[in-house]
Protein backbone atom coordinates (compact mmCIF):
# COMPACT_ATOMS: atom_id res chain seq x y z
CA UNK A 1 0.00 0.00 0.00
CA UNK A 2 1.47 3.34 -1.01
CA UNK A 3 1.19 6.41 1.11
CA UNK A 4 0.04 9.62 -0.57
CA UNK A 5 1.98 12.61 0.70
CA UNK A 6 0.01 15.81 1.07
CA UNK A 7 1.51 19.08 -0.02
CA UNK A 8 2.26 21.68 2.59
CA UNK A 9 0.60 25.07 2.72
CA UNK A 10 3.95 26.58 1.73
CA UNK A 11 3.93 24.47 -1.44
CA UNK A 12 0.47 25.75 -2.30
CA UNK A 13 1.62 29.33 -1.70
CA UNK A 14 4.61 28.74 -3.98
CA UNK A 15 2.28 27.40 -6.69
CA UNK A 16 0.05 30.45 -6.35
CA UNK A 17 3.07 32.78 -6.44
CA UNK A 18 4.56 31.18 -9.55
CA UNK A 19 1.19 31.11 -11.31
CA UNK A 20 0.53 34.74 -10.41
CA UNK A 21 3.89 35.81 -11.86
CA UNK A 22 3.09 33.96 -15.09
CA UNK A 23 -0.37 35.50 -15.27
CA UNK A 24 0.96 39.02 -14.69
CA UNK A 25 3.54 38.53 -17.43
CA UNK A 26 0.82 37.27 -19.79
CA UNK A 27 -1.29 40.35 -19.10
CA UNK A 28 1.63 42.73 -19.66
CA UNK A 29 2.60 40.99 -22.88
CA UNK A 30 -1.00 40.91 -24.08
CA UNK A 31 -1.40 44.63 -23.41
CA UNK A 32 0.90 45.33 -26.37
CA UNK A 33 -1.28 43.43 -28.84
CA UNK A 34 -3.11 46.51 -30.16
CA UNK A 35 0.14 48.45 -30.58
CA UNK A 36 1.85 45.64 -32.48
CA UNK A 37 -1.23 45.05 -34.65
CA UNK A 38 -1.45 48.73 -35.63
CA UNK A 39 2.30 48.97 -36.23
CA UNK A 40 2.42 45.97 -38.56
CA UNK A 41 -0.72 46.99 -40.46
CA UNK A 42 0.60 50.50 -41.07
CA UNK A 43 4.00 49.20 -42.18
CA UNK A 44 5.01 48.32 -45.72
CA UNK A 45 5.40 44.62 -44.84
CA UNK A 46 4.07 41.81 -47.01
CA UNK A 47 0.35 41.09 -46.69
CA UNK A 48 0.84 37.64 -45.20
CA UNK A 49 3.02 39.18 -42.47
CA UNK A 50 0.28 41.66 -41.68
CA UNK A 51 -2.04 38.71 -41.08
CA UNK A 52 0.40 36.48 -39.19
CA UNK A 53 2.38 38.81 -36.89
CA UNK A 54 -0.52 39.83 -34.59
CA UNK A 55 -1.44 36.18 -34.04
CA UNK A 56 2.19 35.25 -33.42
CA UNK A 57 2.43 38.11 -30.94
CA UNK A 58 -0.61 36.82 -29.03
CA UNK A 59 0.78 33.29 -28.76
CA UNK A 60 3.23 33.93 -25.86
CA UNK A 61 0.43 35.46 -23.79
CA UNK A 62 -1.75 32.41 -24.36
CA UNK A 63 1.23 30.18 -23.58
CA UNK A 64 1.87 31.95 -20.26
CA UNK A 65 -1.81 31.79 -19.30
CA UNK A 66 -1.86 28.04 -19.94
CA UNK A 67 1.32 27.52 -17.88
CA UNK A 68 -0.29 29.51 -15.08
CA UNK A 69 -3.35 27.25 -15.28
CA UNK A 70 -1.14 24.18 -14.90
CA UNK A 71 0.49 25.81 -11.88
CA UNK A 72 -2.91 26.28 -10.27
CA UNK A 73 -3.85 22.70 -11.18
CA UNK A 74 -0.88 21.46 -9.13
CA UNK A 75 -2.55 22.84 -6.00
CA UNK A 76 -5.45 20.42 -6.43
CA UNK A 77 -3.33 17.35 -7.19
CA UNK A 78 -2.25 14.97 -4.46
CA UNK A 79 -0.73 12.33 -6.68
CA UNK A 80 2.16 12.95 -9.13
CA UNK A 81 2.24 16.68 -8.43
CA UNK A 82 6.05 16.55 -8.23
CA UNK A 83 6.34 15.27 -11.80
CA UNK A 84 4.04 17.95 -13.17
CA UNK A 85 5.78 20.65 -11.15
CA UNK A 86 9.17 19.52 -12.43
CA UNK A 87 7.97 19.51 -16.04
CA UNK A 88 6.40 22.93 -15.59
CA UNK A 89 9.59 24.39 -14.14
CA UNK A 90 11.64 22.99 -17.05
CA UNK A 91 9.27 24.55 -19.60
CA UNK A 92 9.38 27.89 -17.77
CA UNK A 93 13.20 27.77 -17.63
CA UNK A 94 13.29 27.24 -21.41
CA UNK A 95 11.07 30.32 -21.76
CA UNK A 96 13.39 32.23 -19.42
CA UNK A 97 16.40 31.25 -21.53
CA UNK A 98 14.63 32.52 -24.64
CA UNK A 99 13.73 35.77 -22.87
CA UNK A 100 17.36 36.32 -21.84
CA UNK A 101 18.50 35.46 -25.37
CA UNK A 102 16.17 38.12 -26.79
CA UNK A 103 17.52 40.69 -24.33
CA UNK A 104 14.56 40.70 -21.95
CA UNK A 105 16.29 40.85 -18.59
CA UNK A 106 13.16 41.61 -16.56
CA UNK A 107 10.95 38.97 -18.24
CA UNK A 108 13.79 36.45 -17.97
CA UNK A 109 14.23 37.19 -14.27
CA UNK A 110 10.48 36.93 -13.59
CA UNK A 111 10.30 33.63 -15.45
CA UNK A 112 13.30 32.33 -13.50
CA UNK A 113 11.60 33.27 -10.22
CA UNK A 114 8.39 31.52 -11.32
CA UNK A 115 10.38 28.43 -12.29
CA UNK A 116 12.15 28.49 -8.92
CA UNK A 117 8.77 28.44 -7.16
CA UNK A 118 7.79 25.26 -8.99
CA UNK A 119 11.24 23.70 -8.48
CA UNK A 120 10.87 24.22 -4.73
CA UNK A 121 7.47 22.52 -4.86
CA UNK A 122 8.83 19.54 -6.78
CA UNK A 123 11.85 19.11 -4.52
CA UNK A 124 9.75 19.46 -1.36
CA UNK A 125 12.34 21.75 0.18
CA UNK A 126 9.74 23.05 2.58
CA UNK A 127 8.43 20.00 4.40
CA UNK A 128 5.68 19.47 6.90
CA UNK A 129 6.92 19.15 10.46
CA UNK A 130 5.92 15.90 12.11
CA UNK A 131 5.01 15.94 15.76
CA UNK A 132 6.95 13.44 17.82
CA UNK A 133 5.98 12.75 21.40
CA UNK A 134 8.71 12.93 24.00
CA UNK A 135 7.86 9.44 25.15
CA UNK A 136 8.82 7.97 21.75
CA UNK A 137 11.46 10.60 21.03
CA UNK A 138 14.12 8.67 19.10
CA UNK A 139 11.50 6.76 17.11
CA UNK A 140 8.48 8.33 15.49
CA UNK A 141 5.19 6.45 15.32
Amino acid sequence: MTEIKKKTIASNILCISGSTLLLIMALFHGSGFAYVSEAIISSNAEEFLKDIVPILFAHPSIHLISLSAFGILIIFLDHHYKKISTLLSVIIMIDAGLAFYLGGIIPGALLTIAAACFILVSLEVIKRKEKVSKKNFPFSN
